[in-house]
């Protein structure tokens, strides 16, 4: 197997390891625009030479819709914000649909109400005084001041009206439904054609806050907190396949999570063993013991209403455990559930690196005052604080995973809004390496359980290059100019296979692959859909998984994410031993029976590949074929223009998922009559067949059905929320969030109707004032 990057005929080397373009996006919402094609093949030297400009015409089984959704974070338009990390940023969401030997392009802004009342109080915070935007925050300029959203970490918040649900991350499909989904944040349902907005995932009354004390005080104070921060499972899961009791098929509904990890900054056991002491002498009940955090609930939600007035339901369980000899005490998590899968018999929720840290959502309001000229010239100023205030938390050297038994949900009858939580046992299971994403096999014959898992070590995806950052002395330069990127690993990660018994928790077997050619940075995933994906399909057992590695790089090392690894006691290679040349991102075709690299392809520099998608081929399988390589893989492939480095050119790329190195490569570009695309860095992908979108009146192709819905939903939103509040947030969600979310205005639109003197958009929703 050929182990060096791609060549392409005709393009020159480039550079830099990594494209300015990962830092750069576009806000524009674009509606149905057609993509040319360029068609690949290998010549008789081995390299890949383009044989069609605009081919059009793809290959015939390509088919249905790919959706994936990143985060805008450093528009062409606007200032990045200091301390601002990659993954912040309002969520633009992508579908790329295949029609008639066509790729046709659309995208959409993930518009919250949470959205418009950011536009609505924002200023210019990158200004030496804050300078109002809009015709609202003029109007009410102290307030705007401090109510206004700023980044802190992989957050953006305010200090008065509470955190932003950017709807960045991921999305998941439940039967017709579509859902897009943050860690921060409460998902919401999408409609697929129109890609709007509908309604939120449960009201604001049915989820519990990361920190419950802080909304109550600063709601007692200021006399509301609207938007608080929930967090949750950024991957649900839904089976469409399994229907023997009343919990077992989600083709109606989805299980997620709600949960809070308490205090996690600088001095965490400490602070957390005083609430803890506080929560434990609680007299005012359930309620009370979570004002401070540090609980864990799975919640189930479906979409069915029992009657047309009722709202659907949302039903939680508060994890504990169930091993010895902690058996009974409370799941707490540690860093991130960042991830659940779900099997025939068991749910499998992990425990990931991908922390949120207080210290860094706080950190605009804290030290805010080192974006001015004024300390701009004292950079030993920022960089102690930044080294002493914001150092980095390295991740735990495990991963950690909780089994909960399917059947248990109905041995355990859940709990509504109104009742105290239903604990519910889960088996902790401690795996050897960190966790970067992991799959689950469907079936789990005799209670084993397989899973298939990326490990990373040495490498935290929340920490990222800020401008106090120096290069590791003796190696290659560290890339100032991309400010906000995360970081990259200090070590080798591995791809493995977990056979676990699910009713015991016991790890059965391991198989792990570890190949300084491939498993650098192993990322995201994608492979052929289960059962549990869609009831027509048979298979249970993912044979071959598509794993993205992204590679190893000096640029994006700082010194003081070097320091903070190079002595860890985990590590696979020794930190004087990693390469001293780049390593290139590669996209792994792993046989999981033989867990063998069966094929690969690894990128040329200056590409930063993301979003793998498997799309299963329309036409027949031909005999003796494998179903699970029988389709394409679609990925995001970021790239500089080669003519004006400061300009994006980016991609979409289509293999073929049974032959990477032999079958045609397609490279989906913009038009020549306009500009280069300019995507953001997105993760995860999900596919749809058709995008018909139902509801149980009929379609949401009715633009008044889709209004009426987000009317209703914002209204029961933040009625009690509001009771209190006072005439200003009275103004803010009477005249712009409860007119400007329903009709979901467009950002140039909102924007110039924000900045008239008459920016009022009344709407009929029935306000709550006592």
């Amino acid at each position: 197997m050929k182990h060096l990057p791609a060549d392409f005929v005709g393009e020159p080397s480039r550079k830099f390891f990594v494209p300015r373009s990962v830092i750069k996006t576009s806000r524009e919402e674009i509606t149905d625009l057609r993509l040319m094609v360029r068609k690949y093949v290998k010549n008789s030297n081995g390299d890949w030479e383009l044989i069609a400009q605009d081919a059009n015409e793809l290959p015939a089984g390509l088919q249905g819709y790919i959706f994936t959704v990143g985060a805008l974070f450093q528009a062409q338009d606007r200032p990045q914000e200091d301390g601002t990390q990659l993954y912040t940023g309002d969520g633009m969401i992508y579908r790329l649909g295949f029609e008639q030997g066509q790729a046709i392009l659309k995208t959409r802004i993930a518009k919250t109400p949470c959205y418009y009342a950011d536009l609505a109080t924002a200023g210019d915070s990158n200004r030496s005084v804050w300078a109002p935007q809009t015709e609202f925050a003029k109007r009410h300029r102290i307030f705007s001041y401090f109510a206004a959203f700023r980044n802190g970490g992989p957050s953006r918040f305010s200090i008065l009206l509470g955190g932003r649900n950017q709807l960045n991350t991921a999305l998941l499909r439940v039967g017709d439904r579509l859902i897009v989904t943050i860690d921060a944040g409460r998902p919401y349902e999408i409609d697929p054609n129109s890609l709007e907005l509908l309604a939120p995932i449960g009201t604001t009354s049915c989820w519990l806050g990361i920190f419950p004390i802080i909304s109550r005080l600063v709601a007692k104070f200021a006399g509301s907190y609207p938007f608080d921060v929930y967090i949750n499972s950024a991957h649900p899961v839904a089976d469409t396949k399994k229907s023997n009791n009343i919990y077992g098929s989600t083709i109606n509904g989805f299980l997620t999570t709600n949960y809070s990890t308490g205090y996690n900054g600088l001095y965490r056991k400490p602070v957390n063993w005083l609430f803890d002491q506080i929560n434990h002498i609680s007299r005012g009940g359930a309620a009370a013991k979570e004002q401070f955090g540090r609980f864990t609930d799975l919640i189930y939600y479906t979409f069915d209403r029992a009657t047309e007035s009722q709202e659907p339901e949302l039903k939680r369980w508060r994890l504990v455990l169930a091993n010895s000899p902690r058996k009974g005490q409370p799941v707490i998590v540690e860093q991130s559930l960042h991830q659940l899968a779900i099997t025939e018999d068991f749910i499998i929720l992990a425990d990931i690196a991908f922390k949120m840290e207080f210290s860094q959502i706080f950190s605009p309001f804290l030290f805010g005052f080192l974006k001015l000229k004024l300390f701009q010239k004292f950079w030993s100023l920022g960089a102690w604080i930044y080294a002493n205030f914001l150092r980095a938390i390295p991740p735990l050297p495990n991963g950690i995973i909780y089994i909960v038994k399917r059947s248990d949900l109905e041995k355990y009858p859940a709990c509504t809004a109104d009742t105290a939580p239903t604990p519910l046992p889960a088996l902790q299971v401690i795996l050897p390496h960190e966790i970067s994403h992991f799959a689950a096999d469907y079936n789990n014959p005799d209670g084993k359980i397989t899973l298939h898992v990326g490990h990373i070590n040495g490498w935290d995806v929340t920490e990222w290059i800020t401008r106090y950052d120096l290069s590791v002395p003796s190696q290659p330069c560290l890339r100032c100019d991309l400010e906000g990127m995360q970081v990259g690993t200090t070590d080798l990660g591995a791809l493995a296979k977990y056979e676990i018994d699910g009713n015991t928790g016991k790890i059965e077997n391991i198989h792990t692959i570890r190949d300084t050619n491939f498993t650098w940075s192993p990322s995201i995933y994608t492979h052929s859909e289960l059962s549990r994906d869609d009831a027509n399909n048979q298979e249970t057992q993912i044979k071959n998984i598509y794993w993205l590695c992204w590679g190893f790089t000096w640029e994006l090392i700082p010194q003081r994410i070097y320091d903070a690894y190079k002595s860890r006691e985990s590590r696979t290679i020794p930190i004087e031993n990693l390469p001293s040349k780049d390593q290139p991102l590669t996209l792994v075709r792993l046989d999981t029976e033989t867990m063998t690299v069966a094929d690969s392809f690894q990128f040329p520099r200056g590409y930063f590949v993301s979003s793998p998608q498997f799309v299963p081929s329309s036409e027949p399988l031909p005999e003796g074929a494998d179903p699970s390589t029988h389709g394409y893989i679609v990925c995001v492939v970021l790239a500089d223009n080669l003519d004006n480095e400061e300009q994006s050119c980016d991609e979409f790329w289509v293999f073929h998922a049974d032959d990477f190195q032999n079958k045609p490569i397609y490279r989906l570009i913009a038009p020549s009559n306009r500009e280069p695309l300019n995507l953001a860095l997105t993760l995860h992908t999900t596919w749809m067949r058709e995008i018909g979108n139902y509801n149980q009146t009929g379609r949401y192709d009715d633009e008044g059905i889709r209004q009426q819905i987000r009317k209703e939903s914002v209204s029961l939103d933040y009625q009690s929320r509001l009771k209190r509040a006072n005439s200003v947030v009275h103004e803010l969600f009477d005249d712009i969030v409860y007119g400007y979310f329903p009709l979901q205005l467009s950002e140039q639109k909102a924007m110039k109707r924000l900045q008239e003197s008459d920016y009022k958009i009344r709407c009929d929703c029935p306000i709550a004032r006592e």
